[in-house]
């Protein structure tokens, strides 16, 4: 049997649709610790969690008790304008153990409901693709077939309870509107 070595060309298509999932931008993040203010002009308040168990954003992990943690307001978006909305998310106030930026889902999101809110390249939501994904249903999946689609710059994942931000999913090749 003769092994057929992937072509340049073939390995930089599969490269090319390589996932990224990140939380926060660890360097967004940090500039907006080291100011004291969140993306809302809102002081950061830092405060020692007592029982854990809060879903982090900068590492897409769940607090534990004793971990120093902050409610920001925060916008998650590479862009500025209409559809880039701030909301509240909990962060490391003092530093971040976790991944940065990861190519798959921790397993606890995909164990709960979740909205999944695709933009284009034009900044818009997509919202004839917008999709609720419940719990335990293969969440990646989705998530790679709304990133399949070449009007889709990236996705949000989203609590279905309250809509909060959880997650941004976007191709790791493709570039970002700046």
């Amino acid at each position: 049997m003769h092994l057929i070595e992937p072509t340049e060309r073939e390995a930089d298509a599969a490269e090319a649709t390589a996932i990224e999932i990140i939380g926060i931008e660890p360097r967004a993040l940090a500039d907006a610790l080291a100011t004291g203010v969140d993306h809302g002009g809102n002081p950061i308040e830092p405060f020692a969690d007592p029982a854990g168990g809060w879903p982090l954003r900068c590492c897409l992990g769940d607090s534990r008790p004793g971990d120093e943690i902050a409610i920001i307001a925060w916008s998650p978006f590479p862009w500025r304008g209409p559809y880039a909305e701030t909301g509240p998310v909990v962060v490391h106030a003092r530093g971040c153990p976790g991944a940065e930026t990861t190519d798959r889902l921790p397993d606890r999101l995909d164990l709960a409901p979740m909205t999944l809110r695709p933009y284009g390249i034009d900044r818009r939501i997509a919202y004839d693709r917008v999709r609720h994904v419940p719990a335990g249903g293969s969440l990646m999946r989705h998530v790679r077939e709304l990133l399949d689609d070449p009007d889709v710059e990236l996705v949000h994942g989203r609590n279905v309870t309250g809509g909060c931000y959880s997650f941004q999913a976007r191709l790791a090749r493709r570039p970002h509107s700046g």
